[in-house]
């Protein structure tokens, strides 16, 4: 197989793959995101809470994935 043939074949294939994880995370956050919707909350404040605590979440996540990735 000619070379630019196999690199843009591995380069479909990686993309491939990250349109496919990035379907997954969102999946994820959508599903975590219809949870706290789904709540009854006592009031705007107990929502801005879960919201908060949510957002926290996500930062912890993003910051454990960037020490994992070496950033």
């Amino acid at each position: 197989m000619e070379d630019s043939a196999w690199l843009n074949k591995m380069k479909k294939k990686v993309e491939e793959e990250m349109a496919r994880k990035e379907a997954e995370v969102i999946s994820y956050w959508k599903g975590e995101i219809e949870k706290v919707l789904a709540k009854k909350h006592e009031g705007l404040g107990a929502l801005q809470l879960e919201m908060q605590q949510f957002l926290q979440r996500m930062q912890n996540r993003i910051k454990v994935l960037r020490q994992s990735l070496g950033g």
